[in-house]
């Protein structure tokens, strides 16, 4: 075995099988993602890239029912509340070089800035990657779980407890890193659209939107998936990685600079009082049903944009 599989990940169980490497993702009770996920993530997109013994990677959760449900906005809003709005300017200067800038803003949104940047390095990894990566969603896969996700090379849902959603905008957020993957997949109106709705759709509807390649009975997603991942691991690591760089950069030449605006907006949003506050709200609102995220459990306050007047002045 390679280097990726001995990878101690807080996140992440690890297990490889040939040259199919497979990461169940476990951050119970709801799988939200948080920073500690994330850098578990550019570890191990990192490794897979020096490891070959790996030829695919299967990402899916650990546990029934989940996948990667959404970003942990309660860690969000405890470490941005309070953080004064930052205008374009700024966010552009920080962005660029926030060692440099860092006296501007609560050190809290450095810290976040520096762990975007390097969760963004790791979408861009994953498209040039030798591996095929492929997710296996079993559970609800939003927010930040689905904008990784379509970084991957396949995504393969089951069609009983998968969902897919971008809650974002009904809490004031924008994408941090997904957007231009998202237009590519959905093109720019449908994947507004879904931006709007902030509602989590059904595989059946993610699978018209081309949001996942497959959907297949939950029972046969395990067999369906590593037997696509055996497959595929069989192939020239080297053709792979070339082949893929062909076909992402004729889809996006200017990937880096489309991730810089992206970031550069995201922090505007995570900045805004009203994002704050909503997702002060979000936070109200999950302890007091001490279950699970209340975009499934309640959606309507925020697809309907009821749960705060975002608009009051």
């Amino acid at each position: 075995m390679g280097i990726a599989v001995d990878l101690q990940l807080s996140t992440l169980w690890l297990e490889q099988s040939g040259r199919v490497l497979t990461a169940r993702v476990d951050a119970p009770p709801f799988n939200y993602m948080t920073r500690a996920m994330q850098q578990d993530f550019v570890r191990l997109v990192e490794a897979v890239e020096h490891d070959e013994s790996v030829g695919a990677v299967v990402v899916t959760g650990a546990r029934s029912g989940r996948f990667i449900t959404h970003f942990d906005l309660a860690q969000m809003s405890s470490q941005l509340d309070g953080t004064p709005e930052i205008s374009r300017t700024v966010a552009q200067s920080l962005y660029r070089g926030v060692r440099a800038t860092e006296r501007l803003v609560t050190r809290s949104v450095t810290t976040g800035l520096r762990a975007m940047a390097r969760f963004q390095d790791m979408a861009l990894r994953l498209m040039y990657s030798p591996a095929v990566w492929i997710a296996a969603v079993n559970g609800p896969c939003g927010g930040g779980g689905l904008e990784m996700s379509v970084f991957f090379d396949l995504r393969v849902s089951d069609d009983r407890d998968a969902c897919f959603g971008l809650p974002e905008l009904s809490v004031g957020l924008t994408t941090s890193l997904g957007a231009q993957r998202l237009i590519q997949l959905a093109g720019p109106s449908r994947a507004l659209e879904m931006m709007l709705e902030a509602r989590f759709y059904t595989p059946r509807e993610a699978l018209e939107l081309g949001l996942v390649n497959r959907v297949v009975p939950a029972e046969d997603l395990p067999d369906t998936v590593r037997g696509m991942a055996e497959r595929y691991a069989r192939r020239p690591r080297k053709a792979v990685a070339l082949q893929k760089r062909i076909f992402n950069d004729a889809c996006s030449a200017s990937a880096r600079a489309s991730l810089t605006q992206e970031a550069v907006t995201a922090l505007m949003s995570m900045s805004s009082p009203v994002t704050q506050a909503a997702m002060r709200r979000w936070a109200q609102m999950q302890d007091g049903t001490d279950g699970d995220s209340v975009f499934l459990t309640e959606p309507e306050p925020w697809t309907e944009g009821t749960a705060l007047d975002m608009n009051a002045r």
